[in-house]
C-alpha cells in the first residue's frame, strides 16, 4: 500500500540520524588519538573527560560517545557527566559512566525546575574544569528546554516563549530571545569553564545549520548583538502594546546583562542534520519504485502553503510512481485558547479539507510528522491520510473546518485513526514530509 510506502520512507530517514549513530560515525579511538569529527585530541594530554548537554536525543548520543569511547578510556580518564533529557528517556538506553536526568514532561517543551537543578550541577561539573580537562558537550534538538539559567525567574522566561510561539514567531526569532534571556544559550555552558577544552558534537535541526541556534546555542558564542537583535524581535511582534507578555522580560533586555568571558579552548562539531535523513529517504523512496519530483514544498513558510502544494500534487493522478520529499519546519500561529496538535497535524488536516470537496482518483498519500516523533503539545509524530482515508472523512467537512479553526487538529485526526505515531526515535532534525502518488506496479508489469 502506498500508506505503508509512505511510512518505510519516513523511518528511513528518521533512522539515518539517530544519535548513537550519529555520534559512533563521528567519534573514533586509535589508540591515544581521539578524532571528533576534523578535529584531533591526543588524550595523553588530558586526565579527565566530563561530558554535558542536553536535548531530546543526547542520551542517545550519550550510549555512542560511551561505546566509541570504550570501557577502558572511560575509566582511565575517569569518564563521567550528565545530560539533560524528557522524561522516559532513561528505559531507551543503558549507561554506565554518563548521567541521563530527566528533566521534563514529554511532549512539553519547556524548562522545569528539574532543567535549572540540572544546569547547575553541570556548572559546577565545568567549573572544576582545568588544563588537563577535557568536556565533551552533546548538543541536540530540544535542548532550549532542557538546559537553563536565567536572571529572571522561571515563569517569566516560558510566559515570554509561550507569547512568542503562539502569536508566530519561527524557531531563530525564538531561540534569539531565548538566548538573551539565558546564562546558558549562546556559549554560556563553554563561559563557565575556567579552562581546559571543550568539544561540542552538534546534531543540527534549525534551517541552514547555523549553530548558534541549534539548542539556542549553549556552546557558540552569539556576540554581543543579541540582545539588539532579540529587543528588534519584541518589536517587531509589538509585545508592550500586550497585556500577557511579561513586562520583566522587556526590562531585562533592556538593562543588556553583562556576560564573563573564558580562556578554555572552544570548538563545535556539526555531526548530523537534516541533509543526512533527507538522503537516506530519497534513497529508499527510489529502492521502492519512486522518481523524485522538483521539491515544491521547499519553499512553504505557513502551514496553508503546505496544503496547497499538496492538493496540487495530489489532484495531478499519474500512474508513475512518484515523490516529494522535504525537512522543514512551517510556521503556525495557534493564538490564544488552541487546542491539541502541532504544525504537522495542522498542515495535513488544511490539506485534507481541500481534498475532499472532490477527491482526485489515483493513489497518493501525504505524511508530516516530527523526526523526534513529537508534534507541538502532544505525543504522536505527525498525522497521514491517502485516498481510502479521505473517502472516510469525507462527510465531517464541518467538523474538520472546527477543528482547525480552533487549532485542535490532533482531535480529530486521533478520533479518525490519522494521527502518525512514531514512539521515540532518537533524534531530531526537522519535519519529514513525504509525498508519494502512482500505483505500484504488478509482478507481471515489474518482469
Amino acid at each position: 500500500m502506498i500508506r505503508d510506502d509512505a511510512i518505510e520512507i519516513w523511518k528511513a530517514g528518521v533512522a539515518a540520524v539517530h544519535g548513537r549513530t550519529l555520534v559512533e560515525n563521528a567519534v573514533h579511538l586509535e589508540e591515544t588519538r581521539l578524532s571528533i569529527g576534523d578535529q584531533q585530541y591526543d588524550l595523553k594530554e588530558f586526565d579527565r573527560i566530563v561530558v554535558v548537554g542536553g536535548g531530546k536525543f543526547s542520551h542517545f548520543m550519550a550510549e555512542g560517545l560511551e561505546h566509541a569511547l570504550g570501557n577502558e578510556v572511560a575509566l582511565e580518564k575517569s569518564l563521567a557527566g550528565l545530560v539533560s533529557v524528557p522524561d522516559g528517556s532513561n528505559s531507551q538506553v543503558s549507561l554506565r559512566f554518563i548521567e541521563s536526568v530527566e528533566c521534563r514532561p514529554a511532549g512539553i517543551n519547556l524548562p522545569t525546575q528539574r532543567v535549572l537543578d540540572a544546569t547547575e550541577r553541570m556548572l559546577g561539573l565545568l567549573q572544576e574544569a582545568d588544563d588537563r580537562t577535557l568536556v565533551i558537550a552533546l548538543i541536540s534538538g530540544g535542548g532550549s528546554a532542557l538546559l537553563e539559567k536565567s536572571g529572571l525567574p522561571l515563569e517569566d522566561v516560558i510566559a515570554a516563549t509561550n507569547w512568542l510561539s503562539r502569536n508566530g514567531a519561527d524557531i531563530l526569532q525564538l531561540n534569539t530571545v531565548r538566548i538573551a534571556l539565558s546564562d546558558i544559550k549562546g556559549g554560556g555552558l563553554a563561559r563557565a569553564m575556567p579552562s581546559g577544552t571543550m568539544v561540542g558534537l552538534i546534531v543540527s535541526d534549525v534551517p541552514g545549520d547555523d549553530l548558534r541556534f541549534v539548542s539556542s546555542g549553549p556552546t557558540v558564542e552569539f556576540g554581543e548583538d543579541i540582545f539588539q537583535n532579540a529587543r528588534e524581535i519584541l518589536d517587531r511582534f509589538d509585545v508592550a502594546n500586550s497585556s500577557s507578555f511579561p513586562a520583566s522580560v522587556v526590562k531585562f533586555l533592556g538593562e543588556k546583562p553583562v556576560r564573563g568571558t573564558t580562556t578554555a579552548t572552544i570548538s563545535n562539531v556539526l555531526i548530523g542534520d537534516a541533509s543526512v535523513a533527507l538522503t537516506a529517504a530519497v534513497a529508499k523512496a527510489r529502492s521502492l519504485g519512486y522518481s523524485l519530483l522538483f521539491d515544491t514544498l521547499e519553499e512553504t513558510q505557513t502551514c496553508d502553503q503546505v496544503a496547497d502544494v499538496v492538493y496540487s500534487f495530489c489532484s495531478q493522478t499519474r500512474k508513475a510512481r512518484q515523490c516529494i520529499i522535504n525537512l522543514g519546519e512551517p510556521v503556525v500561529t495557534p493564538g490564544e485558547g488552541a487546542g491539541q496538535g502541532g504544525r504537522n497535524q495542522h498542515a495535513v488536516l488544511l490539506a485534507a479539507e481541500k481534498l475532499i470537496i472532490d477527491i482526485p482518483d489515483g493513489q497518493f498519500c501525504f505524511l508530516s510528522g516530527g523526526t523526534d516523533g513529537e508534534d507541538g503539545n502532544t505525543s504522536v509524530a505527525g498525522a497521514l491520510f491517502d485516498h481510502q482515508a479521505l473517502t472516510g472523512i469525507a462527510g465531517q467537512q464541518s467538523q474538520i473546518h472546527d477543528s482547525i479553526k480552533r487549532f485542535d487538529s490532533h482531535t480529530f485526526l486521533s478520533a479518525n485513526q490519522l494521527v502518525f505515531e512514531s514512539g521515540p526515535t532518537g533524534t531530531n532534525v526537522a519535519d519529514l514530509r513525504i509525498l508519494l502518488r502512482g500505483v505500484r506496479p504488478t509482478s507481471q508489469s515489474a518482469g
